[in-house]
């Protein structure tokens, strides 16, 4: 059975879906006010891997992951650009977008914008204040948490009360509210950002309603998994969880999990530290498939350290195991169980062991971390006892464990590639042609949707001229590269 680390409980649980054999699954997605960067990276990888985990062992996973497009960052770099906050929102999702595909991110099942929700919100908003949990002041319209019993309890171990303070005062409304907790659900407009009309006048809505508004729209009222990273816990998960569980009278979330830091030299990244990473800097010099080894490398609760030193014997280790399962699967000294009914018997008790330590380790709260020990120890021991020597293998279990490479690859995309992972230019190069192709594609589906199909086609037969397979699904598209 699979287990997860409830971090609001605080304590590891028995996974029960809500229906049978189907999981709904909340991440919060990015602010799209910036080109994405390392940490980003780590986060939609880890919960990608949790995503696909769950389908690999059957359940049916919706999953839904939103954008916060407007937000007072977005509004800062829009007035920066002389744009607005559309132009800019519209921009860094196609480049978050394209940071997905080259990182073998499965799709999410809905991505909803904060912006297209505005009406559900302000319906939520008017239903909290049916119920008497908000109140008015200077225009905008503040969630009251005196009104809910609990509330200060919410992820209480993971801050001191000092962080909490920090966190609650942290905000340009704060002298128009009754209690220091209080938290804005509609904010009033000011003079050069973008507003909605709503019953309370003109304006925008609080960060934390539109993720309440966007779960509970696509999921239900209640949801088994919400995702974000450990920064969110206090206050946006904690206001979700208040202003969600007063609007609809259900259990928001059943299980919280939330995501380490990226560090950098065993210091927290950040801009103001000198030490912030944009992604695409490192696409210059790694692969996104080797990025998501480097990320699968650590169990997802904890922060990972990124250095370069560890980046170069990431390599090796990422060789070691695509060269394992290239040989693996080409292996041709087989016999079977009646030729030596005894190496059969090792082989298997052997192989069958570590390939059930390795599920036990992801049946654990994910720990891939911890998995991908087992997975190493099934490379030594099939590789020092016969590939490295040449010794039989059954037939059986050779196929058995290709099945497994296989099986597992839909879940961490590195294991099986048609090239070896290298840091030099030909990989370098590799990473800028498909940059460039998906470039081009995202280029042809705004084609489609402007209804310029010529252009699309025009853009597709080229493509299609240097061996790329296209697949249209709806508006979105796949590729293949034969």
């Amino acid at each position: 059975m699979i287990k997860i680390f409830n971090d609001l409980e605080n304590v590891m649980q028995d996974f029960k879906p809500i229906k049978e054999n189907e999981v709904t699954m909340y991440v919060c997605g990015v602010t799209v006010y910036d080109s994405p960067h390392l940490g980003h990276a780590y986060s939609a990888v880890a919960f990608d891997i949790i995503r696909r985990y769950l389908e690999y062992r059957k359940y049916h996973v919706k999953y839904v992951m939103n954008y916060t497009d407007v937000d007072d960052k977005m509004i800062k770099r829009a007035n920066e650009k002389n744009t607005d906050i559309f132009h800019i929102a519209q921009k860094y999702i196609d480049e978050y977008e394209r940071m997905q595909k080259i990182l073998k991110i499965k799709t999410p099942t809905i991505k909803p914008r904060a912006t297209e929700e505005i009406p559900d919100i302000i319906k939520m908003i008017q239903d909290l204040e049916k119920k008497g949990y908000v109140y008015e002041s200077e225009g905008s319209v503040y969630f009251d948490t005196s009104k809910l019993k609990g509330y200060k309890n919410y992820f209480r171990k993971k801050l001191s009360k000092e962080d909490d303070i920090i966190d609650f005062t942290h905000c340009d409304f704060a002298q128009e509210k009754r209690n220091i907790e209080d938290f804005v659900l509609w904010k009033k407009k000011k003079d050069g950002e973008p507003f909605w009309s709503s019953p309370w006048g003109e304006g925008r809505p609080g960060w934390h309603i539109e993720c309440s508004v966007m779960a509970i729209k696509y999921l239900g009222n209640s949801i088994d998994i919400h995702g974000g990273g450990k920064d969110l816990c206090r206050p946006h998960h904690q206001n979700e969880i208040a202003q969600s569980e007063c609007a609809t009278g259900s259990k928001f979330v059943n299980y919280w999990i939330h995501n380490g830091f990226l560090n950098v030299d065993n210091q927290k990244m950040g801009k103001s530290l000198g030490n912030f990473i944009p992604l695409n800097e490192m696409l210059d010099k790694f692969s996104g498939t080797f990025l998501r080894y480097y990320f699968a490398t650590a169990y997802y609760r904890t922060p990972i350290n990124f250095s370069m030193d560890k980046l170069e014997e990431g390599k090796k280790n990422l060789n070691k195991i695509q060269i394992f399962y290239k040989k693996i699967s080409e292996y041709t000294n087989l016999i079977t169980k009646d030729e030596n009914i005894e190496l059969y018997e090792s082989q298997n008790t052997t192989v069958s062991n570590i390939i059930s330590e390795f599920h036990n380790a992801m049946d654990q709260d994910f720990n891939t971390a911890k998995a991908m020990g087992y997975f190493f120890a099934l490379i030594n021991y099939i590789s020092k006892d016969s590939l490295n020597k040449n010794l039989p293998i059954n037939q059986s279990i050779q196929s058995s464990i290709v099945k497994f490479l296989l099986d597992i690859d839909n879940v961490f995309k590195f294991i099986v590639d048609k090239s070896v992972e290298s840091n030099d230019s030909e990989s370098i190069w590799k990473n800028r042609y498909e940059e460039l192709i998906i470039k081009l594609l995202d280029f042809r589906k705004n084609a489609k949707k402007k209804k310029k199909y010529d252009l699309a086609d025009s853009i597709r037969d080229l493509i299609s001229e240097t061996g790329i397979v296209i697949n249209d699904m709806g508006e979105d598209y796949s590729y293949t590269i034969n």
